[in-house]
């Protein structure tokens, strides 16, 4: 027994390597496209990994981008994702290629033990099915985009679902501790997956229990259902109360007073074309194609699974249709016959992407697909080698397709500052920030080489700043937007940056592909197209509110902890210059807590006594300290169970 898991396991290995194959021959096709994955995710693991090894701790706050933004509630900072460790333990562009592997490779293990235990599979189908999730253009799509969270959540689905599938047929209290951690996994890497994951985890346990379960069992399977969310609130607490606490104060809430659904269908017959037939344009088509609309299932998997589909139940047939009659509603969006309903509904404008929830039917069509080819194998007057060949075939189509999206043509950064500008920037040993109007800055770049951004990328920002924004760059924008100053504002507009605010945001440098016209902002050096201007009302991250705003001395400056010299006393009102945020803490002489206030530009202000020799500010959310405890008695429980569980399986 032991050696067919051996032999399942090399065999699912080579596949995932297989699909690897083209990223291993060239890493830029994943790690040099300029997408999420280098905008985003590289420059928060390496700041992570910079201060965890430099400071001994992880950082709470980010620095790096919109003049420090709150890290511990972003719902994609993988903060306590355990299997990021291998990002502090090898060079990140490595980390990057054998983490997706791994997470890869372990998502088709769960595939194959629910083929295997939960639909009774053969080992064979089993196998194939894992295969079919390997070579899935729904996880090439990930890849190509740099979707990181969404290619790592993916791996975890399969194992909420065989977990949510042995609660149903089994008493055994380790299946809810599997959806438990599964589940948390999802959470710490893509957060609308997992809503889309817990609901629909939770619609399929209340359908499985009641065409499959006797009546009388249903007490104690929704009991053990319960306690695995238990445990995922649990082990999820750490980061869910601080996200909790912290999404009133960002911009999510714009998403419902604009809303802007992702992605446009020109009609059905795209949407169709896009899931049966993503080839039938050209390469250079199915390269074309948008990331939200790339939901290729292959044509020939679907007709296998369609035959498979054939073959279950009525109930079960019913249940399927229902699913994905609406995913497929949903996802058309503007092409739908529901689009004005679906477009009213907020869950929808706060998801954003319509198309999110495409991993279900992705799900179905693999394992329906592997159903499809059991029942031909039971068939005796079909040739087995046909069969084989037809598995073959189908196989193939995935591979090629998710090959053809994975080597699709590196775009161009066309905005990127020239290396002089950083080498003129890192002479300059001060602390300030940088704006470059244009965001010709990349993140990932900023990160390398330690500067703090007025600019930024991300899903989420503070409320308080991104109205700031609006005068700190000199333009004027009222929606969602992913980056600050947002993309079309920067390249059809020639905005012109307030010299006076900048500099009351520690803005030392401004970087410009155009003449600025502000008179406070001196032309210092060119290189190719962009000038560094000097900002002549630049101030230091700490000072005094007092007529010339004398500077106060930072003794100690770290995500998480920031300490000031106000010994000098001038004036019985300090401003730091960092975001406000309600998590932050402020402490005279280090044991005095002393409110923090916001300024009207949204910077931090707190009122000094005679005493006062130094201020010390921690990032520390009242959130984040009842999360540790709910997650740490957790683990305690949990670490608990499983000695007691490896005792008695000993005994």
């Amino acid at each position: 027994m032991k050696s067919v898991k051996a032999k399942v396991a090399v065999i699912l290995f080579f596949s995932s390597l297989l699909l690897y194959l083209p990223i291993l021959f060239n890493p830029d096709l994943l790690l040099g496209r300029h997408n999420d994955l280098q905008e985003f995710f590289w420059p928060i693991f390496y700041y992570t990994k910079y201060h965890l090894l430099n400071d001994q701790g992880l950082p709470l706050w980010l620095n790096l981008i919109f003049s420090g933004t709150p890290l511990l509630p972003d719902p994609q900072s993988f903060l306590f994702y355990l299997p990021n460790i291998i990002f502090y333990l090898l060079p990140i562009p490595i980390a990057f290629i054998i983490s997706l592997f791994i997470h890869t490779f372990w998502g088709s293990l769960g595939v194959y033990w629910i083929s295997k235990q939960s639909f009774k599979f053969s080992i064979p189908i089993s196998i194939f099915t894992a295969i079919l999730f390997i070579f899935s253009p729904r996880l090439s799509g990930y890849l190509e985009a740099g979707h990181f969270g969404l290619a790592v959540s993916f791996a975890w689905i399969p194992f909420v679902a065989l977990s949510v599938l042995k609660i149903t047929k089994t008493k055994s209290l380790i299946w809810p501790v599997i959806f438990g951690i599964s589940l948390t996994q999802v959470y710490f890497t893509h957060s609308v997956t997992f809503i889309i994951t817990a609901t629909a985890a939770s619609l399929f346990f209340a359908v499985i229990l009641v065409l499959t379960t006797k009546k009388d069992t249903w007490l104690k399977n929704l009991l053990l259902f319960l306690l695995g969310a238990i445990i995922t609130f649990g082990l999820s607490a750490i980061t869910l109360l601080p996200q909790l606490e912290w999404t009133p104060s960002t911009t999510r809430s714009l998403l419902l007073e604009n809303p802007d659904i992702y992605p446009k269908w020109t009609s059905a017959w795209e949407f169709l074309q896009y899931i049966f037939l993503p080839w039938s344009g050209g390469i250079t088509s199915l390269w074309g194609i948008d990331t939200e609309k790339w939901l290729s299932l292959g044509l020939l998997p679907s007709a296998i699974a369609l035959f498979g589909f054939w073959h279950l139940k009525k109930a079960q047939k019913i249940f399927l249709l229902i699913t994905t009659f609406i995913i497929t509603l949903i996802s058309l969006n503007n092409s739908s016959p529901l689009r004005s309903f679906l477009q009213s509904q907020d869950w929808l404008a706060l998801i954003r992407v319509a198309t999110r929830a495409w991993f279900i039917p992705t799900f179905a069509v693999i394992f329906l697909t592997g159903l499809g080819i059991e029942h031909l194998f039971k068939r005796k007057r079909i040739n087995k080698k046909l069969i084989i060949l037809l598995a073959v075939l189908a196989a193939g189509e995935l591979l090629a397709i998710s090959w053809f999206r994975i080597t699709k043509p590196i775009p161009t950064l066309t905005k990127s500052a020239p290396l002089e500008i950083y080498e003129f920037l890192s002479n300059d040993k001060d602390q300030f920030r940088v704006f470059c109007v244009d965001r010709c800055i990349p993140q990932q770049k900023a990160a390398e080489e330690n500067l703090e951004l007025v600019d930024g990328y991300s899903t989420l920002q503070q409320k308080n700043y991104y109205k700031h924004m609006w005068q700190l760059s000199g333009a004027y924008w009222n929606i969602y937007t992913l980056s600050l100053p947002p993309i079309g504002t920067y390249t059809f507009e020639k905005a012109q940056p307030d010299a006076e605010s900048l500099g009351l945001y520690s803005t030392k440098y401004v970087i410009s592909p155009y003449e600025l016209t502000d008179t406070d902002f001196k032309a210092e050096k060119t290189f190719n197209n962009y000038t560094i201007y000097r900002n002549n009302l630049y101030k230091s991250r700490a000072y005094f509110r007092a007529p010339d705003a004398p500077q106060a001395p930072i003794l100690i400056y770290t995500p998480n902890h920031i300490r000031v010299d106000t010994s000098s006393k001038p004036s019985t009102q300090l401003i730091l210059s960092e975001v406000y945020s309600s998590g932050w803490k402020a402490y005279l002489n280090g044991v005095d807590p002393m409110k923090i206030q916001e300024t009207p530009n949204s910077l931090r202000q707190i009122d000094l006594k005679s005493d006062t020799e130094f201020v010390d500010f921690y990032y520390e959310p009242e959130s984040f300290k009842a999360g540790i405890v709910i997650t740490g008695l957790t683990l305690i429980l949990l670490v608990t169970f499983s000695v007691i569980k490896a005792q008695k399986t000993l005994a």
